[in-house]
């Protein structure tokens, strides 16, 4: 059943069907299921007015920009905040490229709807943008089972997809919800739902949960963490109370998790302190979850983009291919992970004076067969530590 709210965007929609757009700005945002056509006449509009803009504040005409200019402007500046209104009641955010919003919000001060408007001085030029989408969607709210819509809080974002949080009314649990942008090609989408089915396939204490996939937006629910292994580390670190034995159990959770992985027949692929999350407690009580399976390999698959490969976030030199990815290339990660846990560094020094170091300097090691060939032997190494001289070289 349609809500008032999105009737009122449908009939926006409606009213750009009968002008005159250009075919290349509607082809930016076909894939758009709310207001393509809207954001396709705005976009144009704006880019024509934008060009003027910047040749008229290189001196043209003494930086004045035309009566015509300012009205046609000042129109679209005015259906676009229309279109967010109407938006945000559906439950849409509305995001846009940053040059574009700087103007957008600025020129109403300076602009006038008769005798043409004075550019102010030191205007900066606008990047304009005319061969990718300068509007976005991001969604405010999302349906529960009762058809109750619950309010979303924008957490994350990567390179394909968005991170919000919300309550269920029902359970009264905050959950997380990870969405595929707008735009995103079969080869991503099905990216997208491998990460999905191989997180539900990996039921383990360390590995981050999810619930259930809805192909109608590309997304899915998952399990809510409070933070992430940087952010945490960054907050406490050198302070009381998180010292090597707190260090030390936070380590062990994120290597017991990698080891189950790689025991189903899985590589991460993308190991990085911001991908292990944290669930915490309260004092010094944590859970670790490793999260963001995107660039996975799963067990005999040959999925691997071309487009994506050796973009992990901390890539092993030794490694050619994504398609020859082994144990020892995620240890080469994990390494620089363990590294920032113990010390809340993410540079390694040139020795290998204290117990942690030498760990350390085995898992990065240059040759990959002098590093630790399984997580196993490198949990051993770990759990033998003395957290009484766990910083200490050797006397």
């Amino acid at each position: 059943m349609k809500t008032m709210e999105r009737e009122r965007v449908e009939r926006f929609e409606r009213t750009f069907h009968e002008r005159d757009i250009d075919s290349t700005y509607l082809e930016l945002y076909r894939r758009e299921q709310v207001l393509p056509r809207a954001f396709a006449y705005i976009h144009a509009g704006l880019d024509v007015e934008f060009k003027h803009m910047n040749y008229k504040a290189r001196g043209g005409s003494s930086g004045h920009f035309n009566a015509d200019n300012s009205r046609n402007l000042l129109d679209l500046i005015d259906l676009l905040a229309e279109a967010r209104t109407m938006l945000n009641k559906a439950g849409h955010s509305l995001t846009m490229a940053p040059d574009y919003q700087r103007v957008i919000e600025n020129a109403p001060a300076w602009l006038v709807d008769s005798g043409g408007s004075p550019i102010p001085e030191g205007f900066t030029p606008v990047e304009v943008e005319s061969y990718a989408p300068v509007f976005s969607l991001g969604d405010q709210a999302v349906p529960v089972s009762d058809s109750r819509m619950v309010k979303l809080t924008s957490i994350g974002e990567g390179a394909f997809a968005l991170v919000h949080r919300f309550t269920d009314p029902n359970y009264g649990m905050t959950l997380a919800r990870k969405k595929l942008k707008p735009g995103a090609d079969d080869r991503e989408k099905e990216r997208f739902r491998r990460e999905f089915e191989l997180m539900k396939e990996l039921q383990f204490p360390y590995v981050l949960e999810v619930y259930n996939f809805k192909e109608s937006d590309w997304s899915y629910t998952m399990e809510h963490c409070d933070t992430s292994l940087e952010d945490y580390v960054a907050k406490r670190n050198n302070q009381p109370g998180f010292g090597p034995t707190t260090r030390k159990r936070i380590a062990l959770q994120f290597l017991y998790g990698l080891n189950f992985i790689h025991s189903k027949g899985h590589f991460h692929r993308d190991l990085s302190t911001r991908n292990v999350l944290l669930r915490t407690f309260g004092g010094s009580a944590v859970l670790v979850k490793l999260s963001d399976f995107g660039l996975a390999k799963l067990k005999g698959s040959e999925f691997t983009m071309t487009e994506t490969e050796l973009k992990g976030t901390k890539i092993d030199p030794a490694l050619g291919s994504f398609k020859d990815f082994a144990a020892v290339h995620d240890i080469f990660a994990a390494g620089f992970v363990l590294l920032y846990i113990f010390t809340g560094r993410k540079n390694i020094g040139r020795n290998d004076a204290t117990p942690i170091e030498q760990i350390i300097h085995k898992c990065i090691d240059s040759q990959p067969d002098r590093r630790y060939q399984s997580v196993m032997e490198l949990i051993a190494d770990v759990e033998a530590l003395d957290t009484t001289v766990i910083g200490e070289a050797p006397a």
